[in-house]
């Protein structure tokens, strides 16, 4: 995706589009599974998705109070990546699609996400955004951290 010569305002709504369509998957996928602790995780991400979503949209009203408050972001976290997915092929999700094809598209949605923010920190280097669409980054990357964990204990447990 070329971001070259986006507005503030592009980042942000383009931001906001992907949350919001990551609330609608794990939502949705939320109600296809029957594990309790598959149906948690998908509550809990679809949860941190609505987070993000609900700061783009207060964002888009006000994007200098965005600009001012980034600057005090904690950006020493380091997130894992486990790298489960990244091997395998992601397709579209079908209505007949299984929990393992939901979590494969999901984790290559979060590492899409994850390359997105990264490539906006980059664009506005220097710039206090930057410091926002890193975090944003590392939260995608730890959405694609649970959802491999999640991989590797309920889909390859199985086999």
């Amino acid at each position: 995706m070329k971001i070259d010569g986006w507005t503030v305002e592009k980042a942000l709504q383009v931001g906001l589009t992907m949350e919001q369509g990551a609330i609608e998957m794990y939502t949705d996928t939320q109600k296809r599974v029957s594990n309790p602790g598959s149906k948690q995780l998908l509550k809990e991400l679809a949860g941190d998705e609505a987070k993000h979503a609900e700061y783009f949209e207060k964002a888009l009203k006000n994007p200098k109070k965005v600009m001012d408050s980034s600057k005090a972001s904690d950006l020493t976290r380091v997130v894992k990546d486990l790298g489960v997915s990244d091997p395998l092929k992601g397709e579209p999700l079908s209505k007949d699609a299984t929990y393992q094809d939901i979590l494969i598209f999901a984790a290559k949605s979060e590492k899409t996400a994850n390359e997105f923010y990264m490539a906006l920190a980059k664009q506005y280097k220097g710039h206090p955004l930057a410091r926002m669409w890193e975090e944003f980054a590392k939260m995608e990357a730890g959405h694609k951290l649970k959802i491999e964990k999640e991989y590797d204990e309920v889909v390859l447990a199985d086999n």
